[in-house]
């Protein structure tokens, strides 16, 4: 039986940069969509919370991508079937460069990945900080991370580059410590920072120093899609205030938890206000 059903945009950038706006801050979206209804309803809602959609390459070849996903509202689980069409993202030709040069931080998915690396690039020499999400491996991963500040990743990463396969101090990785083994992995390959978030178990940040995992707030889950992606648009808000790494974590969680309570990872995102009341009632 179907009790709520939407259709609504998402995607990790898009849903983020929404976070973002919505938090009080300005961003904006570089990528593609196909001339059809879906690529317009993403514009659309990208102008609604004034997320500046004019670097948007509109394809008239192509078609917009798009996931059916199925909730179970007992746990906030999810089932997804992603279509995603020949060619959905934007090149580099496509993407100018230079509408990031004012940006304060460039983030990306990396899957567009001749547009990422332009991108990565430019900010780099621009002094742009760099935040980079990943839930599992793409063409790319290992020439973008050098270029990263912040790799904000699923621990489902780990799975997909078969980390469990690999050895440390002569032992098999277990299931548990696969989270930290991917950190290190991934400060090895360049990456300066890395988040690992944890689901309901919070995020582990490593700095290739120091490392702490910063625990999540209880919530009763309705639907977890996107709570990622308000992760990623709250650690942003954070470092867009010059907050330090502790506060930045916890008020991600904090918002990525609340963002569980309602239907779609767009439909959730909480107010700033919503995230201010529950870390100051919650004891976390």
């Amino acid at each position: 039986m179907v009790i709520e059903s939407c259709i609504t945009s998402g995607g990790p950038v898009p849903t983020a940069l929404r976070v973002v706006t919505r938090f009080g801050g300005t961003a904006m979206f570089c990528g593609k969509v196909g001339d059809d209804e879906e690529g317009r309803q993403i514009i659309r809602e990208l102008d609604d919370d004034k997320v500046d959609t004019r670097q948007i390459v509109v394809d008239k070849q192509a078609t917009t991508s798009h996931a059916d996903i199925w909730i179970d509202p007992t746990d906030g689980s999810r089932t997804i079937a992603l279509n995603t069409p020949e060619n959905p993202w934007i090149t580099a030709e496509q993407f100018t460069a230079d509408s990031i040069r004012d940006c304060r931080v460039f983030f990306t998915d990396g899957r567009a990945i001749e547009a990422s690396m332009l991108g990565l690039k430019t900010a780099r020499k621009a002094g742009i900080s760099t935040v980079f999400d990943a839930g599992s491996s793409r063409p790319g991963l290992y020439e973008m991370l050098p270029l990263i500040d912040y790799a904000i990743v699923s621990q489902d990463l780990g799975e997909h580059l078969d980390l469990g396969k690999l050895s440390l101090a002569n032992h098999n990785i277990s299931n548990s410590a696969i989270p930290l083994a991917l950190a290190n992995h991934l400060i090895n390959s360049g990456a300066k920072t890395v988040i690992v978030t944890l689901g309901e178990r919070g995020a582990l940040w490593h700095d290739g120093n120091n490392k702490y995992v910063y625990p999540t707030f209880p919530i009763d889950a309705f639907d977890t899609t996107g709570a990622g992606d308000v992760f990623h648009g709250a650690f942003i808000h954070g470092l867009l205030q010059n907050w330090e790494v502790s506060r930045i974590i916890t008020f991600a969680n904090a918002a990525a938890a609340l963002s569980c309570r309602r239907l779609s990872g767009s439909g959730g995102i909480p107010t700033l206000g919503e995230v201010e009341k529950l870390l100051q009632n919650s004891p976390v």
